[in-house]
């Protein structure tokens, strides 16, 4: 196999403190170089580009000895878009940028980052992993949000299949009547196809009725098998009982004995007209009498159906199950009863009957009283804000002044939060049409003897008890995950936030994608939203959609790899996983396995679509069975030689995402620090094990830090948090050997790169025991930020010499 090419770059002359002959000498006992003084010249590309495609055509590893990886990424980025490999050693602002002028000592720092980058690869060549996916999406929820995505999903070509469990499309939108900001129906979506204006009303949107879209309603997901791109999804169906070719007479209706579940209707019932369906039956209460059938003209009603099976494979699964509201025992202690004391929900339901009212000149109530927050942002109840609370309190109380102008309609809150734009408009025109806004909130309500509702509530403005006596209270009540959803979670392996909801990737970044590769979320199902976050979030997860089920693949991204003869199947890593890629299968019988493992035990096994790569599974594996794209030989390789030759160095570990940014930055400033300071980059500090600390410790590292992504903001969700407890357990073995040393753990960010060089002096001057004046070190820990300094606490006692 021919020698590795290392292309030296003397970045125009910016490295005076490398000696470019005495490194050109040592990479030439392993690798031929070439150097030349301007790499990233036209000249200086156009000799890569030859030299790249020579390489690739004799399978030549080509490392590059220059800028940091990220720069070179950018400045060689047409070369790299051809697929051409190139491996970075970053000698600027890793070595020469951030040290001082001794040539020797940089020079020789510059030696070990070249002879790791070419005897330590990350990966072997073909470490690549494509992936083929289905054109056909399961979107789980019909309300705005699920149909939405459906609809555009299918005009973007591919299949779509709609699971709703209710009856009729629309979800709550469809019975809620107006919305914020735009005070018109909820129930719209956005135009499409040759459809003219802005929207169209759902029962009139004819994309409803696309080619690609087929609609499972009275259905749930009863199973998931597969992997991301070939998911295979089993959906229950409910028979409807009414079929489509019912015209909506209502004859069958008055001959019907029987009440619904749902208040005011009968066993057969219409809801909202969707398109599609116009009327069902509530399996719950029907009795199946038959009558309704002997009224129907056009025998529309058939009981002879059943609920059926149907297995759907498709490539992407979209959750979008909304929102409901608060079950009763979350405000119950405010003495709900339905009656006197009801929710905005139920007063949503009254308004279209008190509008009818209004027009006969009649009043249903003199007095009205809303308690806002009623169960919510309470930690007994719900602790978390459902952000729409206030708004509809507005609107209901913005449309009752409207209707009658007599009543008095008080809100009786802590906050008002109109956070959104146009919102803040509403509450200055409730207060233009007279509603009372009360600061503070009852603790209960209770009733005098009449059976009226009285309300003791603390004026906070007014620094006074205020005693009101309305007719009604309305209870603003809190938002909860739809029905459902833990099923569908625990079926689907997604995780959930602490509120219950859908707990999305990256709230900032990645907003419609789950830990589970390839099942993606909308609308309220990952929290209370308002309609129109609902109807853009639909769109941009539909986008998202379409772009994963038309990539060619993800590409330089290998799963990690089980090494069955050393796996006992202990299960660590599938629980460590953030992403679920890692289940327990029986062992076949072919396979090896330890002596410890009996013929039926379990054996790990790695999905390649759902691995993502982060290399926390071949850190925390006990037996060390997992192999990473990044092996243990490498990192290990790369410990031994970045340390070489060093008295004393301090050895970092950091993730190439936050924190590589943070030092490179750092690195771009000139941010100084001591050239015995060995940096190692990790794809996630997940990849990080105790083992590895510890090895430095053996290899004479006076101490050791990790430098992950900002807090709570790792990219592969856990990173920091397995690093945290492998550095823990680090810590512990080199206690009970007799050589504890100083270990710490930063979160860093690009916004960090200011306090790098600062932070990295003061760790290495600890760990060297040099003597340090407290006042000054006070004062520097609290330029960097106490919080960026955190540490595991050190069990070397005050003869560790660190500052824990």
């Amino acid at each position: 196999m021919s020698r590795p090419l290392v292309l030296l770059c003397e970045c125009a002359g910016t490295l005076a403190n490398i000696d470019f002959g005495r490194l050109e000498r040592q990479a030439g006992l392993y690798a031929d170089v070439i150097r030349d003084t301007h790499w990233c010249s036209r000249g200086g590309q156009a000799r890569m580009l030859e030299l790249m495609e020579t390489s690739a055509e004799d399978g030549r590893r080509l490392v590059f000895a220059g800028c940091s990886t990220d720069f070179a990424a950018r400045r060689f980025q047409r070369l790299l878009a051809r697929g051409l490999k190139l491996e970075i050693a970053d000698i600027r602002e890793g070595c020469s940028w951030v040290h001082g002028d001794d040539v020797d000592a940089v020079t020789a720092k510059a030696e070990r980052i070249v002879d790791s980058s070419v005897a330590h690869p990350d990966a072997p060549a073909d470490a690549v992993s494509y992936t083929r996916r289905r054109d056909t999406v399961v979107v789980v929820g019909g309300g705005v949000a699920g149909t939405q995505a459906a609809v555009e999903l299918a005009q973007m070509g591919h299949h779509v299949e709609l699971v709703e469990r209710r009856p009729f499309l629309g979800g709550r939108a469809a019975r809620i009547g107006t919305v914020f900001p735009t005070n018109d129906c909820g129930q719209c979506l956005p135009t499409t196809d040759a459809q003219t204006g802005t929207r169209k009303c759902f029962h009139r949107n004819l994309a409803i009725d696309h080619p690609d879209l087929a609609i499972h309603r009275r259905s749930t997901v009863e199973s998931v098998a597969g992997h991301p791109g070939d998911f295979e999804v089993a959906i229950r169906t409910l028979p409807n009982i009414v079929t489509d070719v019912c015209i909506n007479c209502g004859s069958c209706e008055p001959v019907c004995e029987v009440e619904s579940s749902e208040p005011g209707k009968k066993a057969i019932f219409t809801e909202f007209y969707d398109g599609r369906v116009v009327r069902t039956v509530d399996l719950e209460t029907c009795t199946f009498c038959g009558r309704c059938v002997g009224a129907c003209p056009v025998e529309a009603i058939d009981f002879s159906q059943s609920p059926r099976r149907t297995t759907v494979n498709a490539g992407a699964i979209l959750m979008a199950t909304g929102c409901e509201p608060a079950p009763r025992e979350c405000f119950d202690y405010l003495n709900y009863d339905g009656e006197r004391v009801i929710t905005q929900v139920e007063l949503t339901e009254m308004l279209d009957d008190w509008t009818a009212q209004a027009a006969l000149g009649c009043m249903p109530v003199e007095e009205l009283v809303m308690v806002q927050c009623a169960g919510s942002r309470d930690r007994r109840h719900l602790p978390h804000c459902s952000r729409l609370c206030c708004m509809i309190a507005l609107k209901h109380a913005i449309r009752l002044k409207a209707l009658f102008p007599a009543m008095r309609v008080v809100i009786c809150y802590l906050e008002m939060r109109t956070a959104g734009v146009g919102y803040e408009n509403w509450f200055l025109e409730a207060r233009r049409a007279g509603v009372e806004f009360l600061r503070g909130t009852p603790p209960e309500v209770q009733y005098d003897a009449a059976g009226r509702p009285v309300i003791e509530v603390e004026d906070v403005t007014a620094a006074r008890k205020r005693v009101l006596r309305p007719d009604l209270v309305v209870l603003s009540t809190g938002m909860v995950p739809a029905e459902g959803l833990d099923a569908l979670t625990q079926t689907l392996g997604v995780e959930r936030d602490v509120d219950g909801f859908v707990d999305i990737l990256d709230r900032k970044n990645r907003a419609t994608e789950t830990s589970g590769e390839g099942i993606f979320v909308c609308g309220s199902a990952a929290g209370p939203k308002a309609l129109i976050e609902v109807n853009t979030e639909a769109s941009a997860v539909a986008s998202e959609i379409h772009n994963f089920l038309t990539s060619a693949g993800r590409r330089g991204t290998a799963a990690s790899r089980v090494d069955a003869s050393q796996c006992v199947g202990c299960d660590t890593c599938s629980t460590m996983c953030p992403f679920n890629a890692i289940t327990l299968v029986d062992r076949p019988a072919w396979e090896k396995r330890p002596e410890t493992v009996k013929d039926d035990g379990k054996l790990a096994v790695i999905d390649p679509e759902s691995c993502r790569a982060c290399g926390i599974c071949a850190a925390t594996c006990p037996e060390v069975a997992i192999a990473h794209n990044l092996s243990d030989d490498a990192l290990f390789g790369r410990i031994a030689t970045m340390t070489q030759g060093v008295d004393r160095p301090v050895v970092g570990f950091y993730c190439k995402e936050c924190a590589g940014a943070a030092i490179g930055l750092a690195g771009q400033r000139r941010d100084r620090y001591p050239e015995a300071v060995r940096l190692i980059e990790l794809p996630c500090l997940g990849r990080v094990s105790a083992l590895h600390i510890v090895e430095a410790a053996r290899l004479g590292a006076a101490g050791v830090f990790l430098a992950g992504c900002a807090e709570g903001r790792c990219q592969y969700r856990s990173g920091d948090t397995s690093a945290l407890e492998q550095l823990s357990i680090a810590e512990e073995v080199l206690a009970e050997g007799g050589t504890p040393l100083p270990l710490a753990l930063w979160h860093l960010c690009a916004a960090d790169r200011m306090s790098v060089g600062r932070r990295i002096r003061l760790f290495h001057a600890r760990a060297v025991g040099e003597e340090m004046d407290e006042a000054l070190f006070a004062h520097e820990m609290a330029l960097i930020g106490a919080d960026t300094m955190a540490a595991v606490p050190c069990a070397g006692g005050e003869s560790c010499g660190c500052d824990r």
